[in-house]
């Protein structure tokens, strides 16, 4: 038997053990197992390890297989029998077998529904199946060993009426709340884990009824996420001069003072289109959808990146924005909004009780969904296409500085409104968005990194030099370009560039992703730097582009920052009107208003289109998945909210942090790193193969960065990882020696660790989490890659 060690009730197998922590103890913080075995009481902080160790315990233990086998070549044994009668009664009450069985068919069923692959009409043919297994099989080979038992005078006969009634359940009662899919809706419902999409009728065509799908956002009790938000909230409030979050921006200052000592968090917005069929094939356009989700932008940062943690809020189909306007599509969610900023929502959990309130932040989006939905022109070859300022094109083309009397604002805004004319304003209709209570249009419209600099100005630069030191000064070719790319390291960059070729380069078209771009930027100077000669003036607008990039994908800056930023864009400007001989593009202007985006919303990086976008990428595979096209946009809805449903089952959100395999280590090891780092040698210290922490994963020999010294950094490779106690990292390094920053390729030079001059460090202690890159050059040189700027 097995002990409980919160209730101190006894089970018979590890198994229903867990099942009974999960049943009884769902509110308990697991950090931390303790054996409860005899005199027992050692720590576990590895679900694992405390399992290994239990089964140590159950040498003695009769298992049920192992009764079964002594009561058919034993018959002597049966004498044993009544004295455990007992235990067998105790553990047909306690195990509570209907409870294990629905919470363990309610998590298997939200893990099919959340997974975009699997049809719905495909679970309702697993759930027959499983009925067929389980009243057919699972319940008669009860049924019959029970009654096989008894006749053997193996069980008693009250023991024998627990079997038969766990029998009967299975074949009569275990999957009727399960049976149909509006049976399995209803009860992921009543558990308050499913929110059910609602419809909205917005106009008919041709007798068929238009409809859009919106999913209502209601609060689930995470109660530690709750605490963790509030704990970070109040950490970012107590810095000065360091930008990191949207509420350290000026605007969001602004509006606290006026929230009267209510909790308000804010919230992002985000609009795309996207097509959900092949946008090349004869239907595209037909099944193209615009998506809208939510997210708070002051949680953590490792979950607010997190796709479970980003709300679907809204789905129509793209073209009856076009056809109904704006206000009738947007109408439901500003009233949710209004509904969250006036009532909030009630939080009643142990650790707080109490209102929280949100309040619309920022609308994101890139350039051409910001446009639309906010009711600025959408051709950005027009007159005035800015939505910030009121800049001519003309203007715009050599722009390198913000022009501050140009800004647009409120009142100057209601005139342009009066004079409807686009051609001379840039405004096409109303902002549906004042209707949102307290919305500042100039100052809750954000700007896209992703779409205006790696998709955009980082495009036209990258295609300007590559043409120029391929084609006129013939430095290199495009194929040494492509084999270097093919054959280098790129470390743990997971976005490794695509190979090159001229006719898409003279056609303008760099073909790569935002993610691929930005590795292509970050290793150009390693990839070809050897080629160019030092004092080659056009290589300056590749380290200005790169300095630029650097600011603007920084997840920490200072207020001297966005100075800084506003004098690279414009030397960045500058110097490709000098040598490309072209215009700048609007991209180009849009960054020049960057520097002011920083001060108001904080690092631009936390805003950016790359995780929402991702978000599509469920409703694409779902809609792949179904060839039903009747109400897409409420076939989609629904699978989100099962996905968020599969979340809210579980009870819990992703672990800060997950292991691989593990070892013990011998106890000088282990004295050594006590000493050390001045551990507690009651807490447990494990080696493993590789952690993740807060969704960065660390394994051998990756490099990191461990302190900055006289305005150099401490770079160590890792050698070996430990766990320490339930949730904390350390790391086992060597130093390298660090010469200093190369100008010219964009990294450090260092030279290679010492071996025998090992460090430990614990992992939240470092200066950087973010792993770098490392590369030996043809001469034998030692580089490292910076990838998150220091």
């Amino acid at each position: 038997m097995f002990t409980c060690f919160i209730c101190k009730n006894t089970y018979l197998s590890v198994k229903i053990l867990f099942s009974h922590f999960d049943l009884q103890h769902s509110n308990h913080n697991f950090n931390c197992y303790q054996c409860a075995e005899g005199e027992c009481s050692r720590l576990f902080y590895l679900k694992n390890s405390y399992s290994k160790h239990l089964l140590r315990h159950s040498t003695d233990i009769i298992q049920p297989s192992t009764v079964q086998l002594s009561f058919e070549n034993n018959p002597s044994v049966e004498s044993t029998t009544p004295t455990n009668m007992s235990s067998h009664s105790e553990l047909c009450v306690e195990v509570e077998p209907s409870k294990i069985l629905k919470q363990t068919l309610s998590t298997f069923l939200s893990c099919l529904y959340a997974n975009p692959l699997i049809l719905r009409n495909t679970i309702q043919i697993i759930i027959d199946g499983m009925e067929t297994v389980l009243t057919e099989g699972v319940a008669s080979y009860i049924k019959n060993s029970a009654e096989k038992m008894l006749s053997r005078d193996q069980i008693s006969v009250e023991c024998f009426s627990s079997f038969i009634n766990i029998a009967n359940y299975i074949k009569n009662e275990a999957l009727t709340d399960f049976k149909t899919e509006h049976k399995r809706f209803s009860y992921f419902t009543k558990q308050g884990t499913y929110i059910e999409p609602k419809e909205i009728v917005i106009g008919q065509r041709l007798n068929k009824v238009i409809r859009g799908g919106m999913s209502i956002l209601e609060p689930s009790n995470f109660e530690n996420v709750v605490i963790e938000t509030l704990e970070y909230i109040k950490t970012l409030k107590s810095e000065h001069g360091v930008l990191r979050n949207f509420i350290q921006g000026t605007y969001w200052k602004s509006r606290v003072e006026n929230h009267n000592e209510r909790i308000v968090l804010p919230l992002f917005m985000f609009f795309d289109d996207f097509e959900i069929g092949n946008a090349l094939g004869s239907h595209s356009g037909i099944h193209k959808l615009g998506g809208v989700y939510v997210s708070v932008p002051c949680l953590p940062p490792y979950r607010s990146t997190v796709l479970s943690n980003i709300f679907i809020a809204l789905l129509f189909h793209s073209s009856d924005r076009v056809k109904f306007g704006n206000a009738i599509i947007f109408k439901p969610l500003i009233d949710e909004l209004n509904f969250l900023q006036k009532h909030g929502i009630e939080i009643d959990t142990p650790e707080f009780k109490g209102k929280l309130y949100f309040e619309l932040g920022l609308i994101l989006g890139d350039n051409l969904g910001l446009h639309s939905i906010t009711g600025f022109t959408e051709s950005f070859s027009s007159n005035y296409s800015c939505r910030i300022c009121t800049i001519r094109k003309e203007d715009m083309r050599v722009q390198c500085y913000e022009d501050n009397a140009l800004l647009r604002f409120t009142e100057q805004y209601n005139v342009h409104l009066l004079q409807n004319d686009v051609s001379i304003t840039g405004i096409k209709d109303k902002c549906v968005w004042f209707d949102v209570n307290n919305f500042s249009l100039f100052d809750q419209v954000g700007v896209d990194v992703m779409h205006d600099m790696l998709e955009g100005c980082s495009k036209y630069i990258m295609k300007f030099i590559l043409l120029y030191y391929t084609k006129e000064l013939k430095l290199f070719t495009l194929q040494v370009l492509n084999d270097r790319i093919y054959g280098f390291d790129f470390g743990p960059e997971n976005n490794k560039p695509c190979s090159l070729t001229l006719d898409n380069i003279n056609q303008g078209n760099i073909r790569q992703s935002a993610s691929e771009m930005l590795t292509l930027i970050r290793y150009f100077g390693l990839l070809v730097g050897d080629f160019i000669p030092p004092e080659e003036p056009v290589w300056e607008l590749y380290i200005v582009m790169r300095r630029v990039i650097d600011i603007l994908i920084s997840t920490s800056l200072t207020i001297d920052s966005c100075s800084m930023l506003q004098t690279l864009v414009a030397e960045m400007n500058e110097l490709y009107l000098k040598y490309s001989n072209s215009h700048l593009k609007p991209k180009f202007h849009f960054l020049t208003h960057y520097h002011s985006m920083i001060r108001k919303f904080g690092p631009v990086i936390n805003f950016w289109s790359m995780r929402y976008e991702a978000k599509h990428r469920i409703s694409k595979i779902s809609a792949r998945s179904s060839f039903n096209r009747r109400n897409i946009c409420m076939t989609l809805a629904i699978r989100h909210q099962l996905q968020l449903n599969e979340m809210f089952t579980k009870g819990k959100l992703n672990k800060s942090v997950i292991v691989g395999p593990q070892k013990e280590i011998d106890s000088i090891k282990a004295s050594l790193i006590q000493n050390e780092l001045n551990l507690d040698n009651i807490e447990t210290l494990i080696r493993v193969k590789w952690a993740e922490v807060k969704g960065t994963r660390y394994k051998l020999k990756t490099i990191l960065t461990l302190d900055i010294m006289k305005d150099n950094p401490t770079f160590v490779i890792v050698k070996d990882i430990f766990l320490y106690g339930p949730n904390r990292v350390v790391f086992e390094c060597s130093k390298f020696t660090t010469i200093g920053f190369d100008e010219h390729v964009f990294c450090y030079e260092v030279t290679s660790p010492e071996i025998n001059d090992l460090c430990y460090i614990f992992q939240d202690l470092l200066i950087s989490p973010i792993p770098n890159t490392i590369n030996i050059v043809s001469n034998g040189m030692y580089f490292i890659t910076v990838r998150s700027p220091l």
